[in-house]
């Protein structure tokens, strides 16, 4: 497995309004994408933040700040961190040609690694 760099980091948030009015009006990220109770924001080339606002999966897993590392393989990362002793935490996920898995390192860190497509970049 060979990491690209970071693509996303995920936050839950109790107050999604005032959350979303932070990282936009303060912090003055551009929406990507606005959901129900969920924001997608671009912060550069590449690279993602994604606020969870309504109780579900999404939220749960990124009660702590989570990081994405972006890789070409999602399945064949999925080999290398179980054969590295890593936690895999449910399935794969895929939305709008993106994929993602979230895992545990040996000391318990929540983390995922995601593929991004080519002809979405993430930031734009």
């Amino acid at each position: 497995m060979k990491i690209k760099g970071f693509s996303w980091v995920g936050i839950a948030s109790d107050d999604f309004s005032r959350t979303f009015a932070f990282f936009t009006e303060v912090l003055g990220l551009s929406v990507a994408t606005l959901g129900d109770d969920q924001a997608i924001f671009a912060v550069a080339p590449g690279q993602q933040l994604e606020i969870f606002g309504r109780d579900g999966r999404g939220k749960r897993l990124n009660r702590h700040p989570t990081i994405a590392f972006e890789v070409e393989d999602v399945e064949a990362a999925k080999t290398a961190l179980i054969a590295g002793g890593a936690e895999i935490i449910g399935e794969m996920g895929r939305w709008n040609g993106h994929e993602w898995l979230y895992f545990r390192t040996p000391d318990g860190h929540l983390f995922a690694v995601k593929r991004s497509p080519a002809d979405r970049p993430i930031g734009n």
